[in-house]
């Protein structure tokens, strides 16, 4: 039971569940690779840049006895102007400022850049601190005397349109992929949907062999489902086939069972009592046990069988009423306005309610009456009687096979017992209540076909 839960649900679902975690998958990978990819090459493209910059430094840059200098003011006006973004300083091997660009007035983080390590000449380094993008080199001059000084240039620019641009790709990738994603969900939608056609047109043949609207499964079907639709009408032929072959069997052993007992029963008329019960008792055992071996061959409902529920409880109640003509009791069956279809075979449906309907007539007073509650997909058909009713602790012993409440009336206790067999092989419980009128109602929920 639990493996069978386990598979519930929609096919359509579960891939489209499937497709959407793979798309996650494999799109948040490739966006994250691609998103990492293009935040080094702008790194890169700025720290090139910068790396520029600083050459352009060091063309105007002089050796001063012990000093470096720089103009004051460059070509390059953004390192004249404070709100520009882009600010140059050197710095000796002391750590201390020789040369600041006029765009550094408003930099407030000189104590971070002066308590850095010095670089060896020749090295540079690139990285991201305080809102700047920031690229260092250092240089070894030789003055007037010969000796090696050594200067760190610095060139730092605002984050701000690298961080910007870098939002912007991302906006525009991850809206890309999005969309992506959602067409490709929806064009993965519309071919299952499509693909699946068959097996709801599969489906769709099955009810109507259920409902009794034709015998096999027909239609063009892909290759993948033809092995499985040649098995399925395979299987509804034999069992139509079997189902014949019990039929036939039943009638050929009641035929045959007739006439030898016909004949004891009209020999032994003017015999003893005794004799004339066990006749009848042979009788009724002999169809019980027919009627056992058709339901016991299946094991569920007959497949594409439905019977006209109302109008063979109406010719119930026509042979009944003219059997039950002598005794003075009324039979009253509701007329439903149009006809009911049930899923149930018309032989069965006519033994259940024949076998009910007699049994109210035998056991009631005066009043039997067939009502019926119809619902959306279910019929429920109502047997009651005025008789004596049976109790609550009795209900379970009346399905019994030979158990009998009443043994005044004639009989075996074997109807009863038939009728819950036959719906038992569909499926369905026989319920028994307590009538309006007093006596005993037997109540039978059959499927809408």
């Amino acid at each position: 039971m639990k493996q069978q839960a386990e598979y519930r649900g929609s096919l359509t679902r579960r891939l489209l569940l499937a497709v959407a975690a793979v798309l996650i998958l494999f799109l948040g990978i490739t966006g994250y690779a691609l998103d990492r990819a293009y935040e080094q090459s702008q790194l890169a493209a700025q720290g090139e840049r910068l790396f520029l910059r600083i050459f352009n430094l060091l063309s105007v840059a002089s050796m001063d006895d012990h000093t470096l200098s720089l103009p004051r003011i460059l070509n390059e006006q953004r390192f004249n102007s404070p709100e520009s973004g882009l600010i140059g300083l050197v710095l000796n091997n002391e750590r201390q400022s020789v040369w600041e660009s006029l765009s550094s007035e408003w930099y407030t983080d000189g104590e971070w850049l002066r308590g850095r390590p010095s670089l060896a000449p020749g090295e540079k380094e690139f990285g991201l601190h305080g809102g700047y993008v920031y690229q260092r080199n250092g240089f070894v001059w030789e003055d007037v005397r010969g000796e090696d000084q050594y200067f760190e240039f610095w060139v730092l620019e605002s984050a701000e349109p690298f961080k910007s641009s870098l939002q912007t790709f991302r906006n525009q990738l991850w809206g890309s992929f999005v969309a992506v994603a959602v067409a490709l969900l929806l064009a993965m939608l519309a071919v299952t949907v499509w693909g699946l056609s068959p097996l709801r047109q599969l489906a769709v043949h099955l009810h109507r062999i259920r409902s009794g609207e034709t015998e096999s499964l027909s239609g063009n079907y892909p290759k993948e489902l033809t092995p499985l639709t040649t098995s399925l009408n395979q299987l509804l032929q034999a069992e139509k086939g079997q189902r014949e072959r019990y039929r036939k069997a039943m009638g050929d052993l009641a035929h045959s069972l007739k006439t030898p007992l016909a004949i004891m029963r009209t020999e032994s008329a003017e015999g003893s009592e005794l004799l004339n019960e066990q006749i009848g008792r042979m009788d009724q055992i002999v169809r019980y046990q027919l009627q056992r071996a058709v339901t016991d061959a299946r094991s569920g409902p007959v497949i594409g069988q439905r019977c006209q529920l109302n109008e063979t409880i109406s010719r119930i109640g026509n042979a009944l009423e003219k059997a039950y003509m002598n005794e003075d009791k009324v039979l009253d069956i509701e007329e439903l306005a149009n006809p009911v279809f049930v899923a149930m075979d018309s032989n069965d449906v006519f033994e259940v309610f024949g076998n009910l309907v007699e049994n109210a007539l035998k056991y009631g007073r005066s009043v039997v009456c067939v009502g019926y509650e119809l619902s959306e997909h279910s019929i429920s058909v109502h047997v009651d009687d005025d008789g004596n009713g049976i109790g609550e602790a009795e209900r379970e012993q009346v399905l019994t096979r030979g158990k009998r409440l009443d043994t005044i009336q004639p009989g075996q206790g074997i109807g009863l017992a038939m009728v819950n067999d036959i719906l038992a092989s569909y499926q369905i419980d026989l319920a028994i209540s307590s009538s309006p009128f007093g006596g005993a109602r037997f109540s039978v929920t059959l499927p809408l076909a």
